[in-house]
């Protein structure tokens, strides 16, 4: 994979190998890609794009040209700090204007299935995770993030995606995350965790960067009140299209 340049108010762009159409990294290319965040055109697809999509959400870039071998960006450890440190590493530069934020104006539900629940309202920016898993040794933890009082490389880009191994090997079966390994997810084992997460509540606290990571999308920061419950990426999903249309 190679992050290059784009010019001013092109956006976000993924673009596989061998094509001359990017895909626009907007909620209109989202595709339905279990257990992440892909979009797609022409027939042409990227998964996990997610903790790229949060790397640059926490810098507030919002033009990039992101060409990739094959149809996934690779998970490297699992979390977003790669990222941002390459970004970090080689700088950005500033458009010279302020980046218009989204504001929340009025509430917004996603429900469902069975108790899950991701809700946006007004307020401050600040995102809340509460995971509730049935594993014991991923068990509840609750997370909050506020941009801007909170650091995202120090609480955030740390953490590790995860799986139990049940779910690992039946992804790997399917043909999904084919580079899935140890070493770039912390997989939950009846007895014991393949390595620890690298923050307190790791588990909650990679799900807010997926959350973020998703918002990214809208290409610009969303400024509300986000809570979740036992969500993942399709709540997500469908909360960046709903505020897409509302355009508030």
């Amino acid at each position: 994979m190679c992050i290059e340049p784009a010019g001013a108010h092109t956006g976000i762009t993924f673009a596989p190998e061998g094509t001359k159409e990017a895909i626009p990294a907007v909620p209109e290319r989202l595709l339905s890609v279990p257990n992440c965040t892909a979009i797609g055109r022409g027939g042409r697809q990227v998964a996990l794009i997610e903790h790229l999509m949060a790397a640059f959400a926490a810098l507030g870039v919002t033009d990039a040209r992101v060409v990739v071998a094959g149809a996934e960006i690779p998970l490297l450890d699992g979390s977003a700090q790669p990222f941002l440190e390459a970004l970090h590493s080689v700088g950005t530069r500033s458009l010279g204007e302020a980046l218009e934020p989204l504001v929340v104006t009025e509430p917004v539900l996603v429900s469902g299935p069975g108790d899950a629940m991701l809700a946006c309202g007004p307020g401050e920016a600040a995102y809340t995770y509460c995971l509730q898993h049935p594993h014991p040794r991923i068990g509840c933890e609750i997370a909050t993030f506020r941009p801007a009082e909170d650091s995202f490389a120090q609480l955030l880009a740390p953490a590790r995606t995860f799986s139990t191994e049940q779910e690992a090997r039946a992804l790997l079966a399917s043909g999904a995350f084919r580079g899935g390994s140890e070493a770039n997810s912390v997989i939950v084992f009846d007895d014991h965790l393949s390595a620890p997460q690298p923050v307190p509540c790791g588990f909650a606290r990679h799900k807010l960067v997926d959350l973020i990571g998703d918002l990214w999308l809208l290409g610009r920061p969303v400024v509300g009140r986000i809570v979740a419950f036992k969500t993942g990426h399709a709540h997500n999903h469908e909360l960046v299209r709903q505020l897409a249309a509302r355009g508030d």
